[in-house]
């Protein structure tokens, strides 16, 4: 299961139609607060989460964080999508394993998913 993490909805039913159609399983959460909540509320666990950086109430720097100081979480690989081209270096320092320029290419968003999935 895909965790994407993003305010812009359109983005989010984009990201997870393509997924959805490659055998995916995705949900969406519009902010980091949201994205937290989904994780300890919801089966399955994710296997990856797509984490937008810009976003209200609790952006994807601070989600990072929280995220990190779960031990049950922590663990979970996150890909950061993102137009900055400075974010890269701090999201990694922060525990992503993964950085995607925005606008996000679909073929290799996927190719990084999948290597992160066990479904395959």
């Amino acid at each position: 299961m895909v965790l994407v993490i993003d305010d812009n909805e359109e983005l989010c039913e984009v990201v997870g139609d393509y997924l959805s159609l490659k055998g995916h399983q995705v949900r969406c959460a519009v902010n980091g607060d949201d994205g937290l909540r989904s994780l300890t509320s919801s089966e399955p666990r994710p296997e990856v989460i797509l984490l937008d950086l810009q976003m209200p109430v609790l952006d994807g720097w601070g989600f990072l964080i929280e995220l990190r100081k779960n031990p049950g979480l922590a663990d979970i690989p996150v890909v950061v999508m993102s137009a900055y081209p400075d974010a890269a270096e701090r999201a990694i320092q922060l525990g992503a394993v993964a950085v995607v320029r925005k606008p996000v290419e679909p073929q290799a968003l996927l190719r990084i998913v999948d290597r992160f999935s066990t479904h395959h």
